[in-house]
């Protein structure tokens, strides 16, 4: 088991019944309950930058504190195509994304058959590189398999089979979801579930996976691939609310955010939106205090048909 801070990890109502509207106020969701929908949210940009590194679709982007000062860096970690014929872990510094500050290749082979991630370390500020390896595992169960920071991912210091049967219709994260301190892996299945919904699985880290503490059918239908979801600290820091950042098919033609509470077991929707990015798909959305005032930023990190002709990010305040 793997203990850390709270994590914030990599997000509406489909029927046309509740899509909300360009003025925000209060929308009806289909069990007519109303939504308070605050102004402003996702309105204003924030940052809007190109970075050091070129634009590139081979492993996976994210937005993670990798030195310890509390503000958040652009990391990429590169799962094919890699010099070192390793998967490769590279940073650039939050001072505008025009630094590279670190760049190896890590214990790990190339291999994409799973959810890449970094996650904070209790050991060194550079984070742990966690692999969650979904299908082709020799358990036949999902695993779980990370690199320590402090080891500058040299040596592995968990690798565990789980609960899970190996599947992927849906969304993987390691997230403190029981605030223990512990890190529990979370799958959001967005796909192929039998209830029709979208359905939270969550398996405790203090049990290494092997113990269910979360099996929940959210008030969500599925919606095919028109977005990202996950967990994230919406309604105070260290909650578990569940969030849709829908980047396709919307009916402002903007890209949405929806979040349904925890402590409504993803019952009841408490924030719905439209931002004031258009709609796109060249990148990857999330939700993420990007600068430091408790309330979540709506994150873009646009990695193909850039202006700039580099990977850039883009935030929008919440």
């Amino acid at each position: 088991m793997v203990p850390s801070s709270h994590l914030l990890s990599y997000i509406g109502c489909i029927s046309s019944l509740c899509l909300p509207t360009a003025v925000f106020g209060l929308v009806i969701q289909p069990e007519g309950k109303l939504v308070e929908s605050r102004q402003g949210l996702f309105q204003t940009r924030i940052v809007d930058t190109g970075s050091i590194f070129s634009q590139e679709n081979n492993g996976v982007w994210q937005l993670i504190d990798a030195t310890g000062d509390g503000i958040l860096d652009l990391a990429y970690i590169k799962t094919k195509n890699t010099d070192t014929h390793s998967v490769e872990v590279h940073i650039a510094s939050s001072s505008g994304f025009k630094t590279r500050i670190f760049g190896a290749g890590t214990t790990f082979a190339e291999e994409n058959d799973g959810t890449w991630l970094l996650v904070p370390s209790k050991n060194s500020a550079l984070p742990d590189l966690a692999f969650i390896k979904t299908s082709n595992t020799p358990s036949g169960r999902v695993e779980v398999h990370i690199a320590s920071g402090a080891s500058r991912y040299k040596s592995r210091i968990q690798q565990t089979a789980t609960v899970f049967g190996n599947e992927d219709n849906g969304f993987w994260s390691l997230y403190d979801y029981d605030r223990d301190g512990v890190l529990d892996l979370v799958y959001i299945k967005t796909r192929n579930t039998s209830s029709g919904k979208v359905e939270v699985h969550v398996a405790s880290g203090a049990s290494t996976y092997s113990r269910f503490i979360r099996q929940t059918v959210a008030s969500f239908p599925v919606d095919g691939n028109n977005g990202f979801w996950s967990l994230a600290p919406y309604t105070f820091p260290i909650e578990a609310d569940l969030v849709y950042i829908k980047n396709a098919a919307t009916g402002t033609g903007q890209v949405e955010v929806y979040v349904l509470s925890k402590s409504s077991n993803f019952q009841t929707v408490i924030f719905q939106g439209a931002s004031l990015y258009a709609q796109e798909a060249n990148g990857v959305w999330s939700m993420i205090d990007y600068n430091r005032d408790g309330e979540l930023d709506l994150a873009y990190i646009k990695y193909q048909n850039a202006v700039t002709g580099t990977t850039e990010v883009h935030v929008a305040a919440g």
